[in-house]
């Protein structure tokens, strides 16, 4: 794919608490050294996928990574660390910003290698395309649309996240079952075909049904709902109302959604809402 070296940033917030609402992404150049980021320390989460260039990542111990293009890496909240830019002109990265507490949420459910961070990231024709995408959708979008983009956020972080690289000799009904977790968990506002699904992984559909239930715990369809119902909780906590989250979880009307969510979350959506914030407050 094409690169244009040029710097295309966006940084937005939900609500009025920068910490938690940070919502940021863009492409950055940094061709001189002095765009090296010494002793940084923030409070909410970032991190970027090199896309040029070359540099070094310091930990708070100065352990010394050398990063390339490929590289992934990640400015934990509060947690020092060093960015030094090699000054060649080369150094163009793609980053994503959110806020701490969607940190939290999603290092509590073991989906952020905190403890490594400088590593290999997933970034193809599709990835580049979605980030571009986000991008401009961040750009554009009003200040309700943005808990959804988060969410798009989010997504594509785990997507960066997933080595295009299959170890070797590793299971290849596994391999072929986290790849359909990944379609399964993508685009939550669309309808997905399983047997879609079945035919990208290079199953039949009933074998797929079989080795999912098999190496998940549950069935293709049960799991799609369960990500469906996640993504809802955080969009209710969001501010965004019952209406809004069932069109943005696909739902074609908010009945549908009560029900399906009530017998999932064994709450209604108002009340999970409500006792949720609660709690906060």
């Amino acid at each position: 794919m094409k690169l244009e070296m040029k710097k295309d940033v966006i940084y937005r917030c939900i609500g009025s608490d920068f910490t938690n609402g940070i919502l940021a992404c863009g492409f950055m150049t940094k061709p001189t050294k002095e765009q090296s980021q010494y002793n940084f320390l923030i409070d909410y989460y970032s991190c970027f996928i090199l896309l040029s260039g070359n540099g070094y990542y310091y930990e708070s111990d100065n352990n010394k990574r050398q990063i390339h293009a490929g590289d992934f890496v990640q400015r934990i909240p509060g947690v020092i660390h060093t960015t030094e830019v090699v000054p060649d002109g080369n150094w163009l990265e793609f980053f994503i910003s959110f806020g701490r507490t969607t940190y939290d949420y999603l290092n509590s459910l073991n989906l952020i290698p905190k403890d490594t961070p400088v590593g290999k990231g997933n970034y193809n024709e599709t990835i580049h395309q979605r980030l571009l995408g986000l991008l401009n959708l961040i750009k554009i979008s009003n200040v309700n649309d943005l808990p959804y983009l988060s969410l798009q956020a989010q997504e594509l972080l785990l997507n960066i996240l997933i080595s295009d690289s299959k170890t070797h000799g590793e299971d290849p009904i596994k391999v072929a079952m986290d790849e359909a977790c990944r379609l399964l968990s993508s685009e939550i506002s669309s309808v997905i075909s399983l047997k879609e699904v079945a035919t990208k992984i290079n199953m039949s559909y009933e074998n797929f049904r079989k080795q999912f239930r098999k190496y998940i715990g549950t069935s293709p369809a049960q799991y799609r709902i369960a990500q469906r119902m996640k993504h809802a909780k955080l969009m209710l906590l969001s501010g965004n109302s019952i209406k809004e989250t069932a069109i943005l979880t696909g739902y074609s009307d908010t009945y549908s959604f009560t029900k399906q969510f009530t017998n999932s979350v064994e709450v209604s959506p108002g009340r999970y809402k409500k006792e949720k914030l609660s709690v906060k407050n």
